[in-house]
C-alpha cells in the first residue's frame, strides 16, 4: 500500500521542484528577483525564460507520471538529465554562490525522490 502512494508522491515532489521557477515565463521581471538577472540583458532574459519553460515541461511530465505509470520512464530520464546536468555544470563552474546555489540545493532535494521513483519504476518484474 505504501508503494502505491510513495511512487506518485516522489514524482509529485520532483514535479513541484521543476514547476516552482515557472513565474518568469509569464512575468519576466521575476528574473531579477529570482536570479539577479538584469532586465536590460535581452539575450539572458530570453534564455532564462526559455529555461523556465523547459523546467515546466519536465515538471508537467513528472506530474503526469505521478498518476500514469506508462509515462514514468520518460519522466525519469528527463528529470535525471536536468538535475544531473545542472549539478554537473554547477560543479564544473566552481559551485558559485547566490541564486545558482539555491538552484543546486533544490536539485539536491530532488535526487532522493528521483532515485526512489527510478528504483520502483525500473525494478518491477
Amino acid at each position: 500500500m505504501w508503494t502505491t502512494i510513495a511512487v506518485p508522491l516522489a514524482f509529485a515532489v520532483v514535479a513541484i521542484i521543476h514547476l516552482l521557477p515557472i513565474a518568469p515565463v509569464f512575468a519576466p521581471e521575476m528574473l531579477s528577483r529570482l536570479y539577479s538577472v538584469a532586465p536590460t540583458d535581452t539575450t539572458l532574459v530570453l534564455l532564462m525564460r526559455h529555461r523556465a519553460l523547459l523546467l515546466a515541461l519536465v515538471g508537467i511530465l513528472c506530474l503526469w507520471a505521478s498518476w500514469s505509470p506508462s509515462v514514468r520512464p520518460a519522466a525519469l530520464v528527463a528529470a535525471a538529465i536536468n538535475v544531473a546536468g545542472f549539478l554537473g555544470f554547477y560543479a564544473l563552474y566552481g559551485m558559485p554562490s547566490g541564486a545558482l546555489r539555491t538552484i543546486a540545493l533544490a536539485d539536491l532535494v530532488a535526487i532522493p525522490p528521483l532515485v526512489y521513483a527510478a528504483w520502483k519504476t525500473f525494478t518491477r518484474a
